[in-house]
């Protein structure tokens, strides 16, 4: 056997290595990238124009105000007309080459944001079609940063629903060695269930949620059925129990 058959295999075991779920966790490091360079890039650019036209720049905190009034064009007497703000700004006086500067950076911003809406929709169209167990009980977003997280489906078919009920919280857990409070969740607080219910339900909650949420993947990956609505249909009535159980 000569290298050639040796590097055909190697070859076609990488392949075989590789999954969905490195798909899905490249596919979210990338939008939480474009995510991080777009509130970046606005920060940088918001203080600049707060440099060349405060009065306006300081009713534009935020980043879809500041880009809806800024994108057809930055000059001062066109965001005036905007925002009802007085043209003649105290303000340090750009000149043009600096300004047509603005109207780039504006620009690149919806030019990252349309990029990451693109990024958002593929990843959740990927979580539909191969896990609609998992993405039926923790949403699309959420459903992928768990898989992420916990090193891919088949670590969390192995884990124990108290294991997943806490998932990204492990520097909480490092601290609660010393106090000897061991956290009630992880990324589950985002889930909508958990955020709806009171601080002192929310444990009680994300324990529930944990629960199917291990049902849900492993039904996922070991019979590769759609059996979301069974399964939400059961976590509903669990938290509507543990709902009016504890008087909410």
């Amino acid at each position: 056997m000569d290298n050639s058959d040796f590097i055909d295999r190697a070859r076609h075991k990488i392949k075989q290595g590789l999954s969905d779920d490195d798909l899905i966790k490249r596919l979210l490091s990338f939008s939480d990238s474009l995510e991080k360079g777009e509130n970046t890039i606005f920060e940088q650019l918001h203080d600049l124009y707060f440099l060349y036209y405060p009065e306006a720049a300081s009713l534009l905190a935020e980043r879809d105000k500041f880009i809806d009034a800024l994108k057809e064009a930055c000059d001062r007497n066109s965001v005036s007309g905007k925002t009802g703000v007085r043209g003649d700004s105290m303000g340090y006086d750009l000149e043009d080459s600096e300004i047509q500067l603005l109207s780039m950076s504006v620009n690149e911003i919806n030019n990252i944001s349309d990029l990451k809406k693109l990024v958002d929709e593929r990843l959740r169209e990927i979580m539909r079609a191969k896990y609609p167990n998992t993405t039926a009980v923790l949403g699309p977003e959420l459903a992928a940063e768990m898989l992420s997280l916990s090193g891919g489906s088949h670590s969390l078919i192995n884990m124990p629903s108290s294991k997943i009920q806490v998932i990204g919280a492990e520097k909480a857990m490092f601290a609660a060695r010393k106090r000897k409070l061991t956290p009630k969740y992880g990324i589950i607080y985002n889930h909508a269930v958990t955020m709806s219910v009171p601080d002192r339900l929310k444990g009680k909650a994300a324990k529930i949620i944990a629960a199917y949420a291990s049902l849900a993947v492993k039904t996922d990956v070991l019979s590769r059925q759609d059996k979301s609505g069974e399964i939400l249909e059961k976590m509903s009535k669990a938290i509507d129990k543990m709902r009016k159980k504890n008087g909410n």
